[in-house]
């Protein structure tokens, strides 16, 4: 008889927690799975979700980039930075610039082939041109890259010498992060690196006469009413959507990584506590705090005191900034620091920052943790959604895998009552904790980035980019779909649950659905 696993619940967080709190990243435990004792109805109503508000503005995207919110008693929180346009005299090629102009990164060997061809394509039309296209992505384009730039690929085929060259644009690619003094310097620039004059022109009306200012901000509303009960600012630095951290209330504080600072303010009134560097732009990655400590994965690990901020220690050999650290607390064995890297899953002593193991994994997707157990959903080729368990040497063992490929490796599994959920990779899946054996698992849905929650029963997953949410019966017997709802959610962003009130974020606010039963 398999042996009951119950979550490793981080009871170092805060001494007290509301029940209905989620708090932080993955909510109270950190591991998708609210407390919240509140009922959800069975099914969504025929005629939408019940909005109880929406705040006043809040920017997204390259302005103010995907963080979630979280709640705390009866308020929510909310880090941004806070991106706003100014004229200048300054001309800056930014990802802004480079996504309008819809540049992809390819190998030389591909980009070589792509151009060579759009330059000689066949005299074909309608479909025949469609089909000897797909047949061309067929031939030269492998799994992976039919999946991330097939589309793009079938673009630039289609404007043919319309194109803007692959050359031009990877040099203004090179070039971002490097503003130029003035429109003259810009242009001057475009001819001594031998543009066309049809293409500079076009370069110059793409890059704006305006810079990007920054603040780092950290909202707090009203869960009741939606309304702003105060609001931190301090001078930031512009780093675009890469800044999608979610804060952390802990102990009356919050505890929030921003452009480059991780900033502490009182949880009442927003007043700062304190502020240290992160020692890099933007992280999104979302601050973790056991104990006196706040652990943050900011291109490297540091470990800041909780009470003044001062670095206690850093590990530069743990590399990443977009997964956030978990802790594991296996039941033989010390807690460990889990870092998911740019390449790799590493160990890490929580004391001093030593790099205690490093095994497989890597990708954007934060692991988690229950008992002996750690699930990550994973990139790297052959590893995908794998379980490690713990064993007596204090290393953990790849004990099951599922990889298969596809465009977005970044949503964050669920462990709940031994089952394993996945809600990315255009999947839908649950599989057992400790087999790996699929319970069921449904193809082809349109959830990519956005990490799911767990409450009373029912997992709730975005879908098509966030439009709509999902309600399926967190049970491992069947695939049982509860409902789909609008929502016009951010899909890079992820929901938050209290009290039976669902939080998302929207592209230019926050709003509040009551998802509790009908009186």
């Amino acid at each position: 008889m398999m042996k009951k696993i119950f979550p490793a619940s981080l009871l170092l967080l805060a001494p007290v927690l509301h029940a209905a709190d989620w708090n932080q990243w993955r909510g109270p435990d950190r591991n998708g799975v609210s407390q919240d004792t509140s009922p959800i109805a069975d099914t969504f109503p025929a005629e939408g979700l019940k909005k109880v508000w929406e705040s006043e503005f809040i920017p997204s995207n390259e302005y103010g980039g995907h963080g979630s919110p979280v709640v705390s008693g009866e308020r929510v929180f909310l880090s941004v930075v806070w991106h706003e346009r100014v004229v200048s005299e300054t001309r800056e090629i930014d990802t802004e610039v480079m996504q309008t102009l819809n540049f992809r990164g390819t190998s030389p060997e591909l980009t070589k082939k792509l151009e060579e061809t759009r330059l000689n394509l066949p005299k074909l039309r309608g479909e025949k041109f469609d089909e000897w296209v797909t047949q061309w992505r067929k031939d030269n384009l492998t799994e992976k890259e039919e999946i991330n730039i097939g589309s793009w690929v079938a673009s630039r085929f289609k404007a043919g010498k319309n194109a803007i060259g692959l050359e031009w644009l990877e040099k203004m690619s090179n070039r971002q992060g490097k503003p130029f003094e003035n429109a003259a310097a810009f242009s001057k620039w475009l001819d001594d690196e031998g543009f066309p004059p049809e293409v500079k022109e076009k370069m110059i009306a793409v890059v704006p006469n305006t810079v990007k200012v920054a603040q780092d901000v950290i909202l707090c509303l009203d869960l009741a009413s939606g309304k702003q009960v105060w609001k931190y600012t301090q001078p930031g630095k512009p780093s675009g959507r890469q800044s999608s951290s979610t804060c952390a209330v802990v102990d009356g504080k919050v505890y929030a990584a921003c452009s480059t600072e991780l900033i502490c303010v009182n949880e009442d009134d927003g007043k700062l506590v304190w502020n240290a560097p992160l020692g890099m732009s933007g992280p999104a990655a979302s601050p973790l705090i056991v104990g006196d400590r706040v652990y943050m994965a900011a291109g490297k690990v540091c470990a800041f005191s909780k009470a003044d901020g001062k670095l206690v220690w850093e590990q530069k050999a743990a590399k990443g900034s977009v997964a956030s650290p978990t802790w594991w607390k296996p039941q033989r064995g010390s807690p460990v620091l889990v870092i998911n890297g740019n390449n790799a899953l590493y160990g890490l002593n929580p004391d001093s920052g030593e790099l205690v193991w490093t095994v497989e994994g890597g990708s954007q997707s934060t692991p988690v943790a229950s008992g002996d157990w750690l699930v990550l959903y994973s990139g790297t080729e052959g590893v995908g959604l794998r379980a490690y368990q713990m064993q007596a040497d204090g290393k953990p063992k790849a004990a099951w895998s599922h990889f298969w490929v596809t465009r977005r490796y970044t949503g964050s599994p669920i462990i709940h009552e031994g089952n394993v959920y996945l809600c990315c990779g255009e999947k839908h899946q649950c599989l057992d904790l400790v087999t790996g054996k699929e319970k069921w698992v449904v193809n082809e849905i349109n959830s990519t980035i956005t990490s799911p929650l767990i409450a009373d029963g029912k997992l709730l997953v975005y879908e098509n980019n966030g439009t709509h949410v999902r309600m399926l019966k967190a049970t491992n017997a069947a695939y049982q779909d509860l409902g789909r709802a609008k929502t016009d959610a951010m899909g890079c962003s992820s929901p938050a649950i209290a009290n039976g009130r669902l939080l998302v974020r929207q592209k230019d606010k926050l709003v509040c659905f009551d998802l509790r039963p009908a009186n």
